[in-house]
């Protein structure tokens, strides 16, 4: 059993939504744009720490990148 409700007030109604929708389109659109800004900062924290972190260690840049690789490949094998 259909509801009764008019033409003009289903329209605005329809209207209504619409606009809603289209709200949550621009805010989604610009939270993405500000959660990949903060992904883009972390990870260049991230990268300066392993930085400084390869800069002050006692081990060589070639023992670090294969001690890098080593964990990655034991990583992909699981």
């Amino acid at each position: 059993m259909a509801r009764n409700i008019s033409k003009e007030g289903l329209e605005q109604k329809i209207e209504k939504v619409e606009k809603a929708i289209s709200r949550n389109r621009e805010q989604y659109g610009r939270l993405t744009a500000e959660l990949e800004e903060l992904h883009k900062k972390q990870k260049a924290l991230q990268s300066e720490e392993v930085l400084k972190a390869i800069s002050e260690s006692s081990r060589s840049y070639e023992e670090i990148l294969e001690f890098i690789q080593t964990k990655a490949e034991s990583h992909d094998d699981e």
